[in-house]
């Protein structure tokens, strides 16, 4: 447990070290003039255009499908939690390729419910194994969906 909590954190940390140093990426195609005369300046992509860009591609479903793991243990009923994790494994795999953009997620809430979710996923021993890993999650995916809501409410 000492391991995925120190895990964790080490994620968290990689990501607010990476959304402030890192340079965003420019979007397709954006380029100033001076850009056109002098090589290639790139522009860059707010978060939320980020973020945007994100959950109509690579994310897109992919928050859905947390909010249904997270409602399944909430629920309390291991037989539905397990059903659920089992239907989501493809969407798991997906969203641990595809993370949320470091800057929609300053707090690292998508790398830690990630190892959660994943965790439990993977346990195919017994329900209380799943249970286990599955511990933390309902809050982590409020203050997730909380910071996500928060950006969209920024970007208007």
């Amino acid at each position: 447990m000492k391991r995925i909590i120190l895990a964790a954190v080490g994620a968290a940390v990689a990501g607010l070290t990476a959304c402030s140093s890192a340079a965003a990426p420019a979007a397709p195609g954006a380029a100033s003039a001076a850009s056109a005369s002098h090589g290639s300046v790139r522009v860059p992509v707010s978060c939320s255009q980020q973020y945007n860009t994100w959950e109509q591609g690579h994310g897109k479903g992919l928050i859905a499908t947390l909010n249904a793991v997270s409602s399944a243990e909430t629920a309390g009923d291991a037989q539905v939690l397990m059903t659920t994790l089992n239907t989501s494994r493809p969407a798991i795999a997906t969203a641990a390729r595809h993370p949320v953009p470091a800057c929609a997620d300053p707090r690292g809430y998508w790398d830690v419910l990630l190892m959660h979710v994943t965790a439990a996923a993977a346990t195919k021993s017994s329900a209380s194994g799943v249970q286990a890993a599955m511990q933390g999650v309902p809050e982590l995916e409020h203050q997730l969906t909380a910071e996500l809501k928060q950006l969209k409410h920024t970007a208007r």
